[in-house]
């Protein structure tokens, strides 16, 4: 028998209990149903995508079970994410993919790839205001606390002969369940994924998110860009029409079907793969750039 014959097992089973919890009876567990959606409106039209399923939270891990599609540049259906990462699968369980919590954020925000070559860009002006908080929507009759977030900068990036302006402002409101949270959180939650910002904008809007304590039912988040361009020497050059570009860019989560009940043993199985499900890279489920956004 080869070496490698013998590892491979060994490795497996290392990998499976990264993402699902111990054998142990699960303390804790909660279902209910995540949806995120994006819509981009701009002069040439609007664009619209979203993701929505069922979720089963095991004393911290989760299960996303998308109801139809796949996620962002993935030919995945299924996400199972612990504390220390997960597995992509896909919709027949047939195959399944390692992954941490940061190939999840990039399956919605691509990072940054490549040499910047002749473009060199910059975030000028960043402010972010105090966050504003005070009561929210209750949900399936559970209290819930509404934070206010504003913010504005502008994305300056120069090129030989040219330097374009985008200047933008957000507005994020978040609703967060507070009482009994504890059950429905787990990685999952993350905001980076809701974040298509530039990374030092993302960092900082993550960070003020982070801070706020509960389990977030509801996300709004609203982006409004405008773009100018000017030609050092020469003035702002026209845009087509006449008038700075404009770009509007709305993104949302949304909980709904909040559910705590007594724990089962299938409960902790359903965050483990299935004995026939083969273990790949993570190249054959996530393609290596996103197509359309």
């Amino acid at each position: 028998m080869r070496r490698s014959d013998v590892l491979r097992p060994i490795s497996l089973a290392l990998a499976l209990a990264a993402a699902a919890p111990a054998d142990a009876p699960p303390r804790q567990v909660a279902r209910y149903v995540l949806a995120e959606s994006r819509k981009v409106v701009s002069a040439a039209g609007e664009r619209a995508s979203a993701v929505r399923g069922a979720v089963l939270v095991v004393d911290g891990a989760a299960r996303w079970d998308l109801g139809t599609g796949t996620f962002p540049r993935s030919s995945a259906a299924t996400l199972i994410l612990g504390e220390r990462g997960g597995w992509l699968v896909d919709r027949e369980a047939t195959v399944a993919a390692r992954v941490a919590a940061d190939d999840v954020a990039s399956l919605f925000v691509p990072p940054a790839e490549g040499e910047p070559g002749p473009f060199q860009s910059a975030v000028r002006d960043l402010e972010l205001a105090p966050v504003v908080s005070g009561p929210g929507p209750a949900l399936d009759g559970r209290p819930t606390r509404r934070h206010r977030l504003e913010g504005s900068w502008v994305l300056v990036t120069s090129m030989p002969g040219r330097v374009t302006r985008i200047r933008s402002r957000l507005k994020a409101g978040v609703d967060l369940l507070e009482e009994d949270a504890d059950a429905f959180l787990s990685p999952l939650d993350d905001p980076r994924r809701l974040l298509d910002l530039p990374p030092a904008v993302r960092a900082e809007v993550a960070s003020v998110l982070a801070s706020l304590r509960g389990f977030p039912v509801g996300i709004l988040l609203e982006v409004e860009s405008e773009q100018s361009t000017d030609a050092p020497g020469m003035g702002p050059l026209p845009s087509d029409g006449g008038r700075p570009l404009k770009v509007r860019v709305e993104t949302a989560r949304t909980v709904s079907g909040l559910e705590g009940r007594p724990p089962s043993p299938a409960d902790a199985a359903a965050l483990r793969l299935r004995e026939e499900t083969r273990v790949v890279g993570v190249e054959r489920l996530v393609e290596p750039r996103e197509t359309l956004r």
